[in-house]
């Protein structure tokens, strides 16, 4: 009798975080600016746009330079209920807390920039 107990319980808790095994902890990221060429950095990843980098969901920053042109933006980023929520049927708290703590409940936007002489950019 405690053999199907012990299994259904083992069972519950390796399907926590469910978000983090169906969606992942990190993601493609599409970047592109206007004019194109602008270095674009997320952590210790850089490329030269249009580009795509594989990021964390956690990240949160996004640091774009162009000649004289500095300037750091918060990533955008949606809530993924369907993985979040609706994948950790079991136990959603414990589901929910391991995939908002691995940013795998997140998806962050993808990226496009106008970038001009006055700063101004436009998303």
């Amino acid at each position: 009798m405690k053999t199907p107990v012990m299994l259904s319980v083992l069972l519950m808790l390796a399907l926590q975080g469910c978000g983090s095994l169906v969606h992942g902890t990190s993601q493609e990221l599409k970047i592109t600016t206007t004019p194109p060429g602008a270095t674009a950095t997320i952590g210790t990843q850089s490329c030269k746009t249009p580009c795509t980098l594989t990021v964390k969901r956690d990240s949160q920053t996004l640091h774009v330079e162009k000649g004289n042109y500095k300037k750091t933006f918060d990533l955008e980023k949606d809530f993924q209920f369907g993985t979040t929520i609706c994948g950790n049927i079991c136990w959603v708290e414990l589901g929910a807390i391991v995939d908002l703590a691995e940013g795998s409940a997140w998806e962050i936007r993808p990226i496009n920039l106008r970038l001009d002489s006055t700063g101004e950019q436009g998303r």
